[in-house]
């Protein structure tokens, strides 16, 4: 009876062992939200925020082209600020295409081909004069894309540039037909990668939940930095540098800077679907996922507080410039720390701003 006991009360302690343990891993299955659907999250972004980006930036690079096209035929100014109306279009839709610098974008090199700044002018100006210019090179991405038009459309006297000007009113065409060719192809190649992206839903570096993070953050930090931190002088020790503003000739940094927080935004709270605010909730970050939310909000109502250009007011309104920076900088940690991590994602992309 002796030995009895001691089987039965063996028995009992091995499935005591194995319930608290199947207990203990499925409340450990639950913090690590592996209960969250991540495919349908990705399947909101890709058909709500991705594909309609992508297809609302390829409609407005069209009536960018048609527009010049009517310039390119009747030099006018009317015809010039037509133009330029296009382009402020085009531009801020980019905005909504840029984070997403992997999967087609990334191979085809799209996002330094379009929206590298500032842009080199003298480049430029040696590929008119000399003739026999590449802009598919490696050379010429900076003196091609969105940036450039910002030159050829706003400088001082930009209509009698052109005026009388074949080569030069050239440039400017093949620079927007090369920016039409090269988003009707990433169109194409994102409407076939769009099952990957939705099925690729692990952690690993290279899945495409992994890679979206990483450009959601490091998108985020180029917002911070580029657009506003290197301008204000945030790594050059103060000393402002203005050469570096984005859109510095038409002056709508502020209106660009506002449409990537903006963009950054709709895709942590999933515009009106799934974002990564509810796979913060569901693993109980609920006060994380407010606190992100409500600093974008902030930020994107500074922006909004400035009435001048941001070269206007970096000479005179640099406190509430510097405000501006602190918001941004408080976000950092959220999003690349605490978000990342709750998540499970490795954040693998390089910077040397320090956080």
């Amino acid at each position: 009876m002796k030995g009895r006991s001691t089987i039965i009360g063996f028995t009992c302690v091995i499935l005591l062992s194995a319930l608290t343990f199947v207990s203990c891993k499925k409340d450990k299955d639950d913090e690590d939200g592996s209960d969250f659907d991540k495919a349908s999250l990705l399947t909101n972004l890709a058909d709500n925020i991705i594909l309609p980006a992508l297809n609302d930036f390829s409609n407005k690079i069209n009536d960018l082209e048609t527009s010049y096209s009517v310039f390119r035929a009747n030099r006018t100014a009317p015809n010039l600020e037509d133009v330029r109306v296009k382009w402020k279009a085009a531009y801020l839709s980019w905005q909504k295409v840029k984070t997403f610098d992997f999967g087609p974008i990334r191979d085809y090199g799209f996002k330094g081909a379009t929206g590298t700044y500032p842009t080199d002018t003298v480049k430029i100006n040696d590929n008119i004069t000399n003739g026999g210019y590449n802009l598919a090179t490696a050379a010429n991405v900076d003196a091609i894309g969105l940036p450039s038009l910002d030159y050829f459309l706003y400088r001082v006297d930009a209509l009698n540039y052109f005026i009388g000007n074949d080569p030069y009113a050239t440039y400017a065409y093949d620079v927007i037909q090369k920016l039409k060719s090269e988003t009707t192809v990433i169109v194409s190649a994102w409407n076939s990668y769009k099952s990957t992206f939705v099925n690729s839903t692990g952690t690993e570096s290279t899945s495409a939940f992994s890679l979206l993070v990483n450009e959601f953050c490091r998108d985020y930090e180029l917002a911070k930095n580029s657009k506003l931190g290197i301008p204000l002088g945030k790594q050059s020790l103060g000393i402002q540098l203005p050469e570096y503003i984005e859109a510095r000739r038409s002056g709508y940094s502020f209106e660009i800077q506002e449409a990537s927080v903006a963009n950054l935004a709709n895709i942590f709270n999933g515009g009106s679907g799934m974002g990564f605010d509810d796979y913060l909730v569901s693993i109980d970050r609920s006060s994380l996922a407010s606190s992100i939310s409500t600093r974008f909000s902030e930020i994107i109502s500074k922006i909004d507080s400035f009435s001048g250009t941001l070269e206007e007011e970096m000479s005179t309104n640099v406190s509430e410039l510097d405000n501006l920076y602190t918001l941004y900088q408080g976000q950092v940690v959220s999003i690349k720390t605490d978000m990342s991590s709750a998540f499970g994602v490795l954040i693998t992309y390089q910077d040397n701003d320090g956080d």
